[in-house]
């Protein structure tokens, strides 16, 4: 889901009526590359990152790691 998206010019290219808010954009389709998903490294750098042969690595922080338990 995308929530940064250009709200007025989308409802009009796509000629959604006024009345009708768009809130969020769900992008649907295959990806044009490879994608990478790997842990946050020990510095914790989530930079996304492309190697020689244009695989796009996407660093992802743990569950662990987000949610605070009490």
């Amino acid at each position: 889901m995308i929530n940064s998206v250009k709200r007025e010019e989308l409802q009009r290219v796509l000629i959604i009526p006024k009345q009708c808010e768009i809130l969020l954009v769900i992008a649907v389709g295959k990806p044009k590359e490879k994608v990478v998903i790997e842990p946050v490294g020990a510095q914790g750098d989530i930079r996304y990152w492309r190697d020689n042969e244009g695989r796009h690595y996407v660093p992802k922080r743990s569950l662990d790691d987000i949610i605070l338990s009490y």
